[in-house]
């Protein structure tokens, strides 16, 4: 339990020292990307707690119906499409960064909103009707916190100024959704695709 902690005590740290947590996890060999998994692991478990749990005057989410698989892989296509539009764009402007470096990044600037969705969801539970804006400020905190550490993880990895890594980030927002545009052009044509030669094998059937 000892190594297990001094391990995954980066990510707390990272929380109030984001510039120094972040250069330990990159220049000092602190970061592992086990710890960047179970992160992410338990991002998923508080997200899901948070949609399953949540009272009804915050959640729009139907708990018989909710899937918690389908949410956990929305978010990790999600974390791997902007790691791999964040590496893709730095690598065309001069980021250090390798790519499970800007996963680690990515995973490790997650721990606000594992702190928080829980939590918010049983407070979610003794509010009010009229009361649901503690319930927005808490996860919105959580959300814009994450968001500051995720920028400083970048700034860091790849040894950007400030200025320069808010342009990257405007590229890589747009390198993403071209990689999303162009990830559902390519199953709309294979769809369409399928649908041709289903419709060629039917009549073949139908007409011999």
């Amino acid at each position: 339990m000892s190594k297990l902690w001094n391990s995954y005590k980066l990510a707390f740290y990272i929380l109030a020292h984001p510039f120094d947590g972040f250069y330990d996890m990159k220049f000092r060999g602190k970061g592992k990307l086990w710890v960047a998994a179970f992160n992410f692991l338990l991002m998923w478990a508080s997200y899901s707690f948070n949609r399953q749990y949540a009272a009804l005057i915050v959640n729009r989410s139907y708990p018989l119906s909710y899937n918690s698989l389908a949410d956990g892989f929305t978010l990790l296509m999600l974390l791997i499409l902007w790691c791999a539009a964040n590496w893709s764009v730095t690598t065309l402007t001069g980021g250090e960064g390798r790519f499970p470096e800007i996963i680690m990044a990515n995973c490790y600037a997650m721990t606000p909103m594992i702190l928080v969705f829980i939590p918010a969801a049983l407070l979610s539970n003794i509010l009010a009707e009229g009361e649901g804006a503690f319930y927005i400020l808490l996860i919105g905190i959580s959300v814009v916190w994450f968001i500051l550490l995720a920028f400083t993880g970048m700034v860091t990895v790849h040894n950007y100024t400030f200025g320069k890594a808010l342009f990257t980030a405007f590229l890589t927002l747009l390198a993403l959704l071209i990689i999303v545009f162009l990830i559902a052009l390519l199953a709309t044509l294979y769809q369409q695709l399928i649908t041709f030669f289903l419709s060629i094998y039917r009549e073949i059937i139908f007409r011999y």
